[in-house]
């Protein structure tokens, strides 16, 4: 597993946890990360968060309402208002 997903809220901060790939929810549709993926800032829509693992199968999803999402040197860092495990 290459890219580490660090999840913030206003209520906690969730353990990293670990995926090849990540899938978030954008306005644009779903963007994924990847690993040495370039350096990059977007604004989360609501949507469904996902991990993959090494066959493209989500292992952990959450429902998220929006938020921000900063991707560098292989971590996703995203802070949003309300997640919920699925």
């Amino acid at each position: 597993m290459s890219i580490t997903l660090h999840i913030y809220t206003p209520q906690t901060t969730y353990p990293p946890q670990k995926a090849d790939k990540v899938v978030l929810p954008v306005k644009e549709g779903n963007l994924t990360i990847i690993k040495d993926r370039a350096p990059r800032s977007q604004v989360l829509s609501s949507g469904t968060l996902s991990l993959l693992d090494e066959n493209n199968q989500a292992f952990k999803s959450w429902q998220i309402e929006g938020g921000l999402a900063e991707i560098a040197e292989d971590i996703c860092t995203i802070a949003v208002e309300n997640i919920k495990e699925i």
